[in-house]
């Protein structure tokens, strides 16, 4: 029965993902790493469902690029560097600072809290608003792109990164970009994006140990 019960999982995300012509990543991970976390919808990428409620209704575009490592770490270790050590792994960050004013838990990260990151060079400045976050499974923001000041060809951005525990071979870390194009690219900003931060991710997988999982 648990066989049977993992077969119709998987065919069921297939369906769905070749349904929108989109890379079948949720099923290549479950032959990789076995079962994953339980999706609510037919888009098995976007609508999962946590305690901060369904993540789907807060994406207000297309899924462009999904990156995914896996660290010999549990998730309460990768978390803080997840959410707070991009300045450490990524070679377009180079200082990170929170604030926590606006935060559901005053002086604490949730969901209201804004992270700043400035680019190296001056190359300007992002501001993130996290709109769900749960401690050591999940962190979710958008772009504010009224105040960041970051030259970038996109619009409507938005990131979901998920962590899953897989025992002995430690924690899968997955983060999914959703964006606009701002104007008709052809796809090429969805190819920049994806190119620059996959050299972020290979550089966190090998500065702590990891692997970059290719999708």
């Amino acid at each position: 029965m648990k066989h049977l019960l993992s077969f119709a999982i998987a065919l069921t995300i297939s369906t769905a993902l070749s349904a929108q012509q989109m890379p079948n990543i949720e099923a290549e991970r479950t032959a990789m790493y076995g079962e994953f976390a339980a999706v609510t919808s037919a888009d098995a990428l976007t609508d999962y469902t946590y305690e901060s409620g369904y993540l789907g209704a807060y994406i207000d575009a297309p899924l462009q690029s999904v990156q995914t490592l896996l660290l010999p770490m549990t998730p309460e270790e990768a978390f803080p560097l997840v959410h707070s050590g991009n300045a450490d792994w990524s070679l377009q960050i180079e200082t990170l600072t929170w604030d926590h004013s606006a935060s559901e838990t005053p002086g604490e990260l949730g969901m209201g809290s804004v992270r700043r990151c400035d680019f190296v060079g001056g190359a300007g400045t992002a501001y993130e608003r996290i709109f769900a976050v749960e401690e050591n499974r999940m962190i979710a923001y958008d772009l504010d792109m009224e105040r960041s000041t970051v030259p970038l060809p996109i619009k409507d951005f938005f990131v979901i990164w998920t962590l899953e525990d897989k025992g002995v071979d430690g924690t899968l870390i997955t983060t999914r970009i959703y964006f606009d194009e701002a104007q008709d690219m052809g796809g090429n900003a969805a190819a920049a994006v994806g190119e620059a931060l996959a050299v972020d991710f290979r550089n966190f997988a090998n500065i702590h140990g990891g692997t970059y999982v290719e999708m």
